[in-house]
């Protein structure tokens, strides 16, 4: 058996990580695995809305996943002056039996998530932290549906966490480039998308507890004359992203956060994979609702309201692009019933209606049940608390716009005798399962 040499390094690094002498590497994850069926028969299937850029993931998710983050002081004298080094590796492969399973595409995937040195407290950093590299950068999600609704990660460079009076500034300039392996014949140069972040936390308002986010992200796109054949000359030079959010600390036993975004031309997918060669047609705005709570000791859980109205995004000289009006909602309560049990529910509702074409909207209902073991919990409550070891009972329900727009491998005029579909040609299934989850 042939063994590459990719997969020698990385065991040489992290039998290195482990040694001795690396005790003073500081190692934190996060994984997710398990176990699941169909009540059809067969393997777990996972219930997510076409077109949706999320679902709702308890007892919903068909796939082994984990990142090893290892962070590192490189060097730091009395004076405070330290650098820092952060670098985190990810694996994802869909379950399976099989004993031995590969890393290797096409059965699984592993891939450097970040790999990055800051420093900080350089007499001209003006009490921020100079970075360099590629990062997980000051990511906002909602846990209930996995969703990252602010972030712009990726290859960069900025300075944080400047503290100006009750305020913290932090800037950042990201770079995307689509890959280019050297096989263009033509020889034709990539295009590269400059993303300049600007963001203000922690801005006071008059309500107790509570504090604005603001922020801005341009995309520049940067072209030669020798740029790829692909050019929209329509494209938008600079593509805005804007992004406000109100946060309410200590809501609840919790917090809440409510945030309005909008983005056009490049910027129009609001994440970071931008569109490229996008013009002004192509925009989004959304609004993001979500809160977690716990007003009682025993009592815990999240609530999510997402809203989203797109544009053309990703639109292309082959592809006219995603246009359409989307909703999630759903809350995940948790009854805490002893010190290592407790019980969790989800439920969330999806709906995607296309602007153009079949504007018939779909809609997707899911409810699962999960007793779950849980560590002690925390300070922080009982709804964050990991690890845990949890059994799962998922129902959902789709309509016929769901089916015809390929839902668990369904399709339009969907036919029993010959559906790929586990489901056949029902608008209904439920999976069941178990699932451990623990990070750090």
């Amino acid at each position: 058996m042939r063994i590459k040499k990719e997969w020698i390094v990385l065991a040489a690094i992290l039998v290195a990580l482990a040694a001795p002498d690396a005790s003073a590497v500081d190692f934190h994850g996060y994984f997710r695995s398990g176990i699941g069926g169909n009540s059809k028969g067969g393997t777990q299937v996972c219930f997510g809305a076409p077109g949706a850029d999320y679902k709702f993931r308890l007892g919903n998710e068909c796939e082994n996943y984990a990142e090893w983050e290892f962070s590192q002081s490189l060097y730091k004298n009395k004076s405070g002056v330290e650098f820092v080094y952060d670098g985190m590796l990810a694996y994802v492969t869909p379950n399976a039996s099989s004993d031995f399973y590969s890393l290797a595409v096409p059965n699984g995937q592993i891939a450097l998530r970040q790999n990055w040195v800051g420093a900080r407290g350089l007499p001209f950093s003006a009490g921020g932290m100079y970075w360099v590299g590629k990062r997980y950068y000051h990511r906002n999600d909602i846990h209930q549906i996995d969703f990252f609704y602010w972030d712009v990660s990726g290859f960069g460079a900025g300075l944080d966490e400047i503290p100006v009076g009750p305020v913290k500034v932090d800037f950042a300039v990201m770079e995307n480039s689509p890959t280019d392996d050297g096989s263009n014949a033509s020889g034709a140069k990539r295009r590269t998308l400059w993303r300049p972040d600007l963001r203000v936390t922690g801005i006071p308002l008059l309500f107790p507890g509570s504090t604005l986010e603001a922020g801005i992200s341009l995309y520049i796109d940067s072209s030669n004359g020798n740029a790829s054949p692909t050019t929209n000359d329509t494209r938008q030079a600079v593509s805005p992203w804007f992004t406000v959010q109100w946060a309410l600390s200590d809501f609840l036993g919790g917090f809440n956060k409510l945030a309005f975004q909008w983005g056009q031309g490049s910027a129009s997918p609001l994440n970071d994979n931008p569109a490229f060669d996008a013009d002004t047609s192509q925009k989004q705005w959304r609004i993001v609702e979500h809160m977690v709570y716990q007003p009682t000791e025993t009592l815990s859980g999240a609530l999510v309201f997402v809203y989203q109205d797109k544009t053309n995004v990703y639109k292309s000289s082959t592809f006219a692009g995603v246009s359409n009006k989307s909703l999630g909602v759903g809350i995940r309560p948790a009854l805490q019933l002893n010190d290592y049990f407790k019980i969790e529910a989800d439920v969330g509702y999806n709906s995607v209606t296309p602007k153009t074409g079949n504007t018939d909207s779909i809609g997707l209902f899911k409810l699962t049940v999960a007793p779950t073991i849980t560590a002690l919990p925390g300070p922080g409550g009982t709804y964050f608390t990991r690890p845990v070891l949890r059994a799962f009972l998922t129902y959902a329900n789709w309509n016929t716009a769901a089916q015809n727009a390929g839902i668990v491998s369904q399709s339009a005029g969907c036919v029993a005798s010959t559906t790929t579909s586990p489901f056949g040609c029902d608008t209904n299934g439920v999976s069941f399962g178990a699932q451990v989850e623990a990070w750090y």
